[in-house]
């Protein structure tokens, strides 16, 4: 008897760890699917990811979002909508990337037929060297050239 009552503790001891983990994993943030070219890019898709407490995707169709990160020196890289995300990546490779002056962020929803179309667009100069600043990164907090609306 006092095995049967051991395991049905252990038992309801395992169903209450169980109800514990599933609230924490519902509980997450959305999933992105990154895009995001270069090292320079993938490194500020990342701090935005951890700043926004975002998690990411390698399956698109996972995805709750596509976060699009570039550099270049133009003022709107990225076009409205993609029918594809071949052809998504293939314009943010085609940008300056490791040059460009600006860090340019966009958002894209992902439509059933997995075509893409921009909900937002944010961009903010980097660095005199090309590099991100640790000491001076870009706010985080809602205004113009802020990408605090991202998180929101």
């Amino acid at each position: 008897m006092r095995v049967g009552a051991f395991g049905l503790l252990m038992g309801v001891g395992w169903l209450g760890v169980g109800s514990i983990r599933a609230p924490l994993l519902s509980a997450q943030g959305p999933i992105a699917y990154l895009v995001a070219p270069s090292s320079s890019t993938q490194r500020e898709a990342r701090r935005m990811l951890r700043v926004c407490r975002w998690s990411d995707t390698t399956a698109v169709r996972d995805a709750d979002f596509v976060l699009v990160v570039v550099r270049s020196s133009g003022s709107d890289p990225m076009e409205p909508s993609y029918d594809s995300l071949k052809w998504m990546r293939d314009a943010a490779n085609s940008q300056l990337n490791e040059s460009g002056a600006q860090f340019h962020v966009y958002l894209y929803t992902i439509r059933q037929d997995l075509s893409f179309l921009q909900s937002s667009h944010q961009s903010y100069d980097v660095d005199g060297t090309g590099a991100l600043s640790s000491l001076n990164p870009p706010p985080l907090s809602p205004g113009p050239n802020r990408l605090g609306f991202f998180c929101g």
